[in-house]
């Protein structure tokens, strides 16, 4: 499915069109693609994590949201997020609550989809801000992105979809943050140290 996408929008050239190198850097990025969905597949069968001093339970899937978008970059990252999609619209049961199929679209998570599909994008773009981000700076990224714009965008889509106040939704979204928060240093460490021993 990520080849079929990848060709789609001229990522994945034929090999008369590139050298050996080349294509060895293509089929890279294919399995990196491929590892960063497989990631968020996995994460989606673990239990939300209890934590004394947390008001809510730490759930790990958005976790490979953020990864999408440090270590696959906002193209990439926003295809391996289609395909995600594509895969639980014909009902696999890849989200934390084990559900699938295309009503989920329209259930009262449809606005964190929404910000799971761009998040990538814009941790990405504020990344690449900067020729080599500095961990603060990539923390900024995904702070924005990966745990602000998606609180906000699926705050947005409970007040369409419940009817609740702005406000209800917005505070309903903060018992979530400091597990956000904790997600979001764990991945800007690893993405630090992938990019450190070569994933570029």
């Amino acid at each position: 499915m990520i080849v079929t996408l990848l060709n789609f929008l001229g990522l994945h050239k034929r090999k008369d069109e590139k050298s050996m190198t080349q294509s060895r850097t293509r089929i890279t990025e294919l399995t990196r693609a491929g590892m960063v969905l497989a990631v968020i597949i996995v994460l989606a069968f673990f239990p939300g994590i209890p934590v004394g001093i947390l008001p809510a339970p730490i759930v790990l899937q958005n976790a490979g949201i953020m990864l999408a978008g440090e270590l696959l970059g906002a193209k990439k990252g926003t295809l391996v997020m289609v395909c995600f999609f594509i895969l639980v619209a014909v009902g696999m049961p890849f989200l934390t609550v084990g559900a699938g199929g295309v009503a989920v679209f329209f259930s009262a998570s449809a606005g964190y989809f929404v910000g799971w599909l761009l998040a990538p994008a814009i941790i990405a773009s504020i990344m690449n801000l900067k020729a080599n981000p500095s961990w603060l700076w990539e923390f900024f990224a995904v702070l924005i992105g990966g745990v602000l714009f998606i609180n906000l965008a699926g705050s947005i889509g409970l007040v369409f979809i419940t009817h609740i106040s702005f406000k209800a939704a917005l505070i309903g979204s903060v018992v979530y943050m400091p597990g956000d928060l904790l997600k979001a240093i764990l991945c800007v460490t690893i993405s630090q140290q992938l990019h450190r021993v070569g994933w570029r």
